[in-house]
């Protein structure tokens, strides 16, 4: 019961992922183009609710007993989140390297998705479409 419920929770989770990549796109768009002050909602919400969610997707994946597999995702997932959350503090010293943030966003999203749609595919019953 409680290995069901935690397999329906890391699909939601990895859903709920997805959508936050898109919110913190829009968050870095109105710090572009200057509709606030500076980066720091994008920043808050990258370090409490991106980093929160993506915590809970690999926990979720253990609890739930995946496969060796899906679990690797989920912790590949979370090692990408920590990666992008270091990348821009080398803007400074090596302005390359902090610019492969937006790559590394486009790449957690998806891997995002193919968990999501892992999970979801995995819950669907057989012959869906």
């Amino acid at each position: 019961m409680i290995q069901a419920g935690a397999r329906r929770l890391h699909t939601w989770l990895a859903w709920l992922f997805v959508a936050a990549v898109l919110v913190q796109v829009f968050l870095a768009g109105l710090a572009i183009f200057g509709a606030t002050d500076g980066f720091g909602l994008h920043v808050d919400f990258g370090y409490t609710v991106i980093g929160l969610i993506t915590l809970g997707v690999l926990l979720t994946a253990v609890a739930g007993s995946l496969s060796r597999r899906e679990i690797g995702l989920s912790l590949l997932l979370l090692v990408l989140y920590v990666v992008q959350t270091a990348l821009p503090a080398a803007r400074a010293s090596a302005p390359v390297i902090a610019a492969l943030h937006p790559v590394n966003a486009l790449v957690l999203f998806a891997l995002g998705l193919i968990i999501a749609r892992r999970g979801s595919d995995a819950r669907s019953p057989e012959g869906s479409a």
